[in-house]
């Protein structure tokens, strides 16, 4: 039995070994002690840091995410601001700067891939209108792209911050519960009456009942938003926040999230869940298969293929057809996918400058797919490059894992939320502090990159493959 004492007097050597260095592998001639090769390697950055300047940043990391359940607005001239986007304006130049001179770890290309979507997007708001109706659009894209992103980036660092992040996100869905499940029994908006007695806010939603519910907004400006943002929060409870709890706690943390989530009573918020429902139970069922996301992955292209050709309807209208409440949503949707589409062709480039898109008299001006959305505004340039990021992200975030290794469940929880969302978005649109709360999870997975660099790269150098988080393993979750 190995203990740490007798690791600790384990054998000794010296030559030129490698250790980490500010996220790099350097050679050393001094003697250091072997480790053992499956031994995780985590930022040292946050690790070496003094008390104070965690505590600053857990500070930091609540008064971001404590705006996001703020729904008072403020009017500044003709510009009507939320508390997060007030946020956003004071902290993008900082968070900016500090990512500019490395204290954000390494820049990388996903990080240039989301100035550039940033940039392009208000740039197209100048190019489409005139100044003085471009300048608050266009600013609003930057600071809810790029200033929540790099907000990510900086703020969350390594595992526990990670950790932290999520675990005040979903103390704060915890504390809307009750109000949601009050909302959709009784369909008053008691949040939202209490702080218009405070000032403006947010305007309540009433909608069509579902299954005999009102359907739930809580503190953001429609349902949809309100349930993405808690789906969210459903795999990370389980393998990041409470990764290390009892089953009971988990089990009760996650039903309070599934909880919240269902009071929208949204298709998309639905369809996220349930999507990490699944890639959870595959994980589970499977866990000793080494290759189970390889097979999950050819079991999804094998159905689209045979759907494509067997089927008399398109793999995409029979997604939308078993992903929606009824054939009127379905249709729906179907609809917007063809009209939408034929506007998108009819300025590929830089997109429109108004959402008021071409359709038939008796469709609303909704467009509930947020994919389309971005190309319709901005163009297929911007849908590009913001597709670009997500695929990075998941690609790189899911590197790195071992068998055992408390890092590979946060991969798998980090992974399987934005997995789920990018499915779940093909079917609802996302803005203000949904799509906030989005680009903030984006960047703060920036770390994980780092933490999986100097681990892939030692692999190499031992003559190992450094499979990602599809191909490997990982032991169970404690119960």
């Amino acid at each position: 039995m190995v203990t740490p004492a007798s690791r600790a007097r384990g054998p000794q050597r010296k030559g030129p070994l490698v250790r980490v260095h500010n996220g790099r592998l350097v050679r050393t001639d001094t003697a250091v002690e072997r480790q053992p090769l499956d031994t995780p390697l985590l930022p040292t950055e946050m690790a070496a840091a003094p008390a104070h300047s965690s505590l600053a940043r857990r500070l930091m990391i609540i008064g971001f995410t404590a705006t996001l359940f703020l729904p008072s607005l403020y009017d500044v001239g003709s510009i009507r601001l939320s508390p997060s986007l007030i946020l956003l304006i004071v902290t993008l130049p900082v968070t900016l700067g500090l990512w500019a001179v490395g204290r954000a770890g390494q820049r990388s290309v996903i990080d240039a891939l989301v100035l550039a979507f940033a940039i392009w997007a208000a740039a197209t708001r100048f190019l489409l209108l005139n100044p003085r109706d471009a300048i608050e659009p266009a600013g609003v894209v930057l600071l809810q792209s790029a200033g929540a992103y790099f907000a990510g980036r900086v703020l969350v660092r390594d595992a526990p911050s990670m950790r932290y992040t999520f675990a005040v996100a979903i103390v704060g869905v915890i504390l809307l519960a009750p109000f949601l499940i009050w909302e959709s029994v009784s369909g008053t908006k008691p949040l939202l009456d209490l702080a218009g007695r405070f000032g403006q806010a947010l305007a309540p939603t009433y909608m069509e009942e579902r299954w005999g519910f009102s359907r739930a907004q809580g503190v953001f400006e429609h349902p949809i938003l309100l349930g993405v943002f808690c789906a969210t929060l459903m795999a990370p409870a389980i393998y990041i926040t409470a990764a290390r709890r009892t089953l009971a706690f988990r089990s009760g943390i996650a039903s309070t999230v599934a909880i919240a989530t269902l009071t929208s009573l949204s298709t998309g918020a639905l369809l996220s869940m349930n999507v990490q429902f699944a890639l959870m139970t595959w994980n589970l069922l499977l866990r000793r298969v080494q290759r189970r996301w390889i097979i999950l992955i050819a079991l999804c292209v094998a159905a689209f293929v045979v759907t494509d050709l067997l089927s008399d309807r398109t793999p995409f209208h029979l997604f939308v057809d078993y992903a929606t409440f009824n054939t009127r949503n379905s249709y729906n949707r179907i609809l917007i996918w063809e009209f939408g589409t034929a506007d998108v062709m009819r300025s590929p480039l830089i997109g429109h400058g108004t959402d008021e898109w071409e359709r038939p008299a008796y469709m609303s001006n909704s467009m509930d797919n947020f994919w389309l959305v971005i190309a319709y505004r901005y163009g297929l340039v911007s849908l590009a490059l913001l597709a670009s990021v997500f695929m990075l992200t998941l690609f790189r975030a899911s590197k790195g894992g071992t068998a055992g290794d408390d890092e590979a469940a946060i991969r798998l929880g980090y992974v399987f939320a934005v997995v789920a969302t990018m499915v779940a978005i093909v079917s609802v649109h996302l803005w203000n502090n949904s799509y906030i709360w989005l680009m903030f999870v984006l960047g703060a997975g920036g770390w994980l990159v780092e933490a999986a660099r100097p681990r892939n790269e030692a692999k190499v150098r031992r003559g190992q493959a450094a499979p990602p988080v599809v191909a490997g393993h990982f032991a169970p979750l404690p119960s």
